[in-house]
């Protein structure tokens, strides 16, 4: 009898495993949005615009914090698109092409703790790690990373000061170094 009941109760354990389904998840070509908020006026109004070219890469993976760590992203800076031709100008003349160290934006995930990620940002020949918040919507696949960054700590005093003077009755004199940024990418999961 007990032999009966210890091989049954291995048959269920083996069978609840074997019911278990493995997933992997890998990002959806072409289908990333990197947007970002920057603010202006003493009463920090935000102006948001996205990045219209950059590549990201991924390996495919058995989770979606395993998906992260293996992230990284190349952003071209001149694709701002803010949804206004003349601001876009303003932009990418009056800041990013300010930078001394080239105009190339580079992220990589270093790190993947709960529901934040380190993020390591190379802007203006400057490293620094900016943590992101994400989140997974199964229901949709969409991986979304929220987080903020200081122009400042990248070595960007002269272009924050380019930009506001180009900018300066619309900004009121003032250009807020704090930048908001959002990821948000569609993700193919499979299952067997």
């Amino acid at each position: 009898m007990k032999s009966l009941l210890l091989i049954s109760l291995i048959f269920i354990s083996f069978s609840s495993e074997a019911s278990k389904q493995l997933c992997t998840f890998d990002i959806k070509k072409e289908s990333g949005v990197l947007s970002w908020t920057a603010f202006k006026t003493p009463k920090k109004v935000g102006v948001k615009a996205k990045f219209s070219d950059f590549k990201l890469t991924a390996t495919q993976a058995a989770s979606i914090p395993a998906l992260l760590e293996s992230a990284s992203i190349d952003v071209n800076s001149q694709s701002v698109d803010s949804g206004d031709k003349g601001r876009d100008v303003k932009i990418m003349t009056f800041f990013f092409k300010k930078m001394a160290k080239g105009t190339k934006i580079k992220g990589k995930v270093t790190q993947v703790n709960a529901d934040k990620a380190q993020v390591e940002f190379t802007m203006n020949g400057v490293t620094k790690l900016v943590e992101m918040k994400f989140s997974y919507d199964e229901k949709n696949s969409i991986l979304s990373l929220l987080g903020k960054m200081d122009v400042l700590e990248f070595g960007l005093k002269n272009s924050l000061s380019a930009i506001t003077k180009a900018c300066y009755e619309k900004h009121e004199g003032v250009t807020w170094p704090d930048v908001e940024l959002e990821f948000i990418v569609s993700l193919n999961k499979s299952c067997r």
